[in-house]
């Protein structure tokens, strides 16, 4: 049996555990609070590590979902070497720091993959994810059984390491800019009075509506499951602008879109759902 190490359980860490586990691999979790770790674990009857190095120790792979840029750095500069271990890094990070997160795990004989996914917690649980990868070809080789049990669609985009982080932001900067536009349609059309099932049925007639039907009722709703923070979209947002920055491209709307999030965390909507922002919008208006 495969043994996997998952590292950090937040939702998309504990959906990727679930599917794991029951698509026949030996997991062991590790989350920085750990008793969000043994929560799951026990759900999963599943083992917990206490520390990252206990978590790889007997791991062929790591997986690794992680918020941020500085939470990627922190864990893999405790990894001692582990020569013929696999670091897929699966977090949403600037394209910068997953280079340097390759460099520095290739002189401790680490294999660095960049496996961001496109889906939500639900789409990796059913297993029907798209995976974006870059990477060694001889690490991807090593890591498609894992891979495969989360997701339809593997994506080869390069062995050059920055490229799938690259259009993972790309891909969340569309998602997040087209969500704020639509709470502003409908905004715009309710402040009018059109009622919400006229407005439902013009867009789904129009080139938007899959993303209406997809997103309407979850703009409306008073409550929401969270799917998505709001806090980490904004994150998106602003690796977006780094990125962007770094290469001397403009991302006028992209900069507007980060803004209004900003505002929206600012009045306690980070922890939830990034739908929220209708709400806001909703709010202030």
């Amino acid at each position: 049996m495969v043994e996997l190490a998952v590292i950090g359980t937040g939702l998309m860490g504990s959906a990727a555990s679930r599917r794991l586990r029951d698509s026949g691999f030996r997991v062991t979790l590790w989350n920085r609070s750990i008793e969000k770790a043994e929560v799951l674990a026990r759900e999963l009857n599943v083992d917990v590590a206490r520390t990252v190095l206990e978590a790889i120790e007997k791991a062929e792979a790591a997986l690794l979902f992680l918020a941020d840029d500085d939470a990627l750095l922190d864990v893999i500069s405790s990894m001692p070497r582990a020569d013929g271990l696999v670091v897929a890094n699966f977090s949403t990070i600037t394209p910068k720091t997953s280079l340097q997160a390759s460099k520095l795990l290739e002189g401790r004989g680490i294999c660095y993959l960049e496996t961001p996914i496109i889906g939500g917690p639900g789409v990796v649980r059913e297993g029907k994810a798209i995976i974006l990868v870059s990477g060694p070809k001889h690490c991807l080789r090593r890591s498609r059984g894992f891979l495969e049990a989360l997701a339809t669609t593997i994506v080869e985009l390069s062995e050059d390491i920055g490229k799938a982080s690259a259009l993972k932001l790309a891909y969340n900067s569309l998602l997040i800019n087209t969500i704020a536009a639509l709470a502003e349609a409908l905004l715009l059309a309710r402040s009018y009075d059109v009622d919400e099932t006229t407005i439902f049925n013009v867009l789904t007639k129009t080139m938007f509506r899959e993303v209406v039907e997809r997103y309407f009722n979850r703009l409306l709703a008073e409550e929401t499951p969270t799917g998505f923070k709001l806090s980490l979209a904004l994150k998106d947002l602003e690796y977006a602008l780094r990125a962007g920055y770094e290469k001397g491209v403009p991302l006028p709307l992209t900069a507007t879109t980060s803004q209004l999030y900003e505002l929206a965390r600012r009045a306690g909507l980070g922890d939830k759902d990034y739908t929220r922002v209708y709400k806001f919008l909703k709010s202030i208006g």
